[in-house]
């Protein structure tokens, strides 16, 4: 008998302390929010079989059939310095479950979790500040409370999806079998706390997280709709800030911080 979801809650220090597994929702990060304001403590987690409404980076939806791949958002309320690294660890505990497979991984700036080149998982990470963005466990207006959003791909078939989703793989796909949804959730929530724990004890998950990014020492073409920066940007990919900018510098050698937009990578010559 397979275990449920919810068999995982309170296993871990933080991240799974509650688990709420629902068949069929609009969208996990909209149950999340919801639970948040109602007071749900730190590290809850909202997982489902199906998404209607699914989303991602730039309203964008995100395509999966019923209960293939893993669909969660976790409520967590860290202090307000670390909100930069929370779509960081995000995008390093997907790359983590990849890899405990036998799967090598990267990161496209700054959240796609790539094989080859091609979609694995994608991150989001929205946030809300002071004491109003949580109900009455908010307390101090030095925390925010933040849903962060994992879609991965675990038996997801790119070729039954080749309109809705160009370019991406799935944990089955990169193995040549099916994969334990089960066992991949319990890898992602390992993971989750690990990194979680770093940030919140003073560490940081930037280095490792500049070490998987596949961006890096690489030209790329930036859009952007920002004030004060060009709408399109072109040069090299050569680092990233202390809050998790690209530094994208141009063909006079200037450098322009890059916090978000979309990114084009150019093939090498």
């Amino acid at each position: 008998m397979n275990r449920s979801f919810e068999d995982f809650a309170g296993t871990l220090p933080v991240i799974g302390v509650q688990i709420s597994h629902l068949e069929v929702t609009t969208s996990t990060m909209d149950v999340a929010w919801k639970m948040a304001h109602d007071g749900a403590p730190d590290g809850t987690v909202v997982i489902a079989d199906h998404q209607s409404a699914g989303r991602g980076r730039h309203d964008r939806s995100w395509v999966s059939k019923q209960a293939q791949d893993i669909l969660c958002s976790v409520i967590l309320r860290p202090r307000v310095a670390l909100a930069g690294e929370l779509l960081m660890l995000a995008a390093l505990a997907a790359t983590d479950v990849a890899s405990s497979l036998g799967i090598e991984a990267g990161i496209k700036w700054p959240n796609d979790v790539q094989v080859g080149g091609k979609k694995l998982a994608g991150v989001i990470a929205e946030s809300k500040t002071g004491p109003g963005s949580g109900g009455e466990i908010q307390e101090s207006s030095d925390l925010i409370t933040a849903v962060i959003g994992i879609g991965l791909n675990v038996n997801f078939d790119p070729a039954s999806a080749t309109e809705t989703a160009p370019d991406s793989s799935s944990l089955a796909t990169e193995l040549g079998q099916d994969v334990d949804r089960q066992d991949v959730f319990q890898r992602l929530m390992q993971s989750l706390n690990t990194h979680y724990s770093t940030i919140t004890t003073g560490g940081t998950v930037i280095p490792i997280w500049r070490e998987r990014l596949t961006t890096l020492g690489r030209e790329v073409t930036i859009a952007s709709g920002k004030p004060n920066e060009p709408a399109e940007l072109s040069g090299l990919a050569h680092d990233v800030d202390s809050i998790g900018r690209l530094i994208v510098r141009d063909e006079n050698g200037r450098d322009w911080p890059v916090s978000a937009g979309e990114v084009t990578v150019r093939s090498i010559r």
